[in-house]
């Protein structure tokens, strides 16, 4: 069988739902051909109803593939290549990992996504599409209430979780991290409350607060007393998960629970968990399912939480090494490969069961 992933343009999407799943099924020697691209070969015409719109999609090309997968579909030209590709019996799957029309008003994505209707577009992707694959069951529930989708979680690939891990150095000062943009979590450092001043505090001169990526008014949100350390984003994501083990002893997850965040995936904390980095994290429902990391609620469960680990190194080694053992054990993506085939086949079946019976 062969099969073409369309990708998105956003790099965390990309590797972690298709080019690492890619790699992983091909080495699994499952009986299918992957090819992973950006975008459709399409060929535009003007609309004849509408000659002086916008160009339409009025041919697409499968390439030889059975199956196409289209990765977060927004915009009502995928949606037309989606019917098209059936139309040609090739099976069509919609892969989604984020509630697109849940997104806070804070959040930087808000407009498009809400306001001008383009998570809506989404969704009617999702109706119409053979199969769907998401990263969480409650994605599934949201997208796949037909009973025509799976749940794929993310996993992390084996030679990230085998780089050396962070437990095993021996720091002079602890840094405690946060991998994250302001706008796109508006609200989530805040359930830290006083919590993380509260545990620097316990710890002054031996710990310290680092920000991976985009921290702007950070330091006003949760109260400290001084600016954390700011550590540039890191675009490469094998870079960037290096990174993570070799700048941090702690990192903390979290998240205010909310339907948006409740939709959200496990992999912060599972990518702390898989380099060695002993996590903090809210009680989301994606949290909870995975069941790795400190699990803190309330501003004194993070002071806690996060003090003890900075305090007592040979404590902190033993449970991130217990948790690095889960992530070998359970949610490498060598372990999801058979769950991605499995998706991709139904959604062969699916199309083939639909041509019969229209034919």
């Amino acid at each position: 069988m062969n099969v073409l992933l369309c990708t998105t343009v956003f790099i965390g999407s990309l590797y972690h739902r298709m080019s690492e799943p890619a790699r992983a099924v091909e080495e699994a020697d499952l009986g299918i051909r992957v090819t992973v691209q950006r975008g459709l070969k399409t060929t535009m015409y003007p609309d004849p109803e509408n000659p002086t719109g916008p160009m339409v999609v009025k041919e697409v090309d499968a390439q030889g593939a059975d199956v196409v997968v289209l990765q977060l579909p927004k915009t009502r030209e995928m949606l037309d290549c989606l019917r098209l590709l059936q139309a040609q019996g090739v099976a069509v799957v919609v892969e989604l990992d984020d509630h697109l029309t849940a997104l806070p008003p804070g959040h930087q994505g808000h407009d498009v996504l809400i306001r001008k209707g383009v998570g809506r577009i989404a969704e009617a992707c999702a109706r119409e599409a053979d199969f769907v694959t998401v990263s969480t069951p409650n994605l599934l529930r949201e997208y796949a209430s037909r009973g025509n989708g799976l749940v794929v979680p993310n996993a992390i690939p084996r030679r990230i979780a085998e780089l050396p891990p962070a437990y095993e150095r021996e720091p002079e000062r602890v840094t405690v991290g946060w991998t994250g943009t302001v706008g796109t979590h508006p609200y989530d450092l805040q359930e830290m409350g006083s919590g993380l001043q509260q545990a620097l505090d316990r710890t002054r001169g031996r710990s310290r607060f680092a920000i991976m990526g985009g921290g702007a008014d950070a330091k006003h949100r949760l109260r400290l007393a001084e600016e954390p350390l700011q550590i540039p984003w890191v675009e490469d994501v094998d870079a960037f998960a290096t990174a993570v083990g070799e700048r941090f002893d702690i990192g903390v997850a979290p998240l205010r629970i909310d339907t948006f965040n409740n939709c959200k995936s496990w992999l912060k904390v599972l990518e702390y968990s898989a380099r060695g980095v002993f996590a903090v994290r809210s009680p989301s429902a994606e949290y909870e399912r995975l069941g790795l990391g400190y699990r803190a609620k309330r501003p004194r469960d993070w002071a806690n939480g996060i003090a003890r680990a900075i305090e007592d190194a040979d404590w902190r080694r033993e449970q991130t090494a217990a948790a690095r053992e889960q992530v070998l054990a359970h949610h490498l993506t060598e372990h999801t490969a058979e769950l991605w085939a499995t998706a991709w086949r139904k959604a062969r079946e699916h199309r083939s069961r639909a041509d019969r019976i229209g034919a």
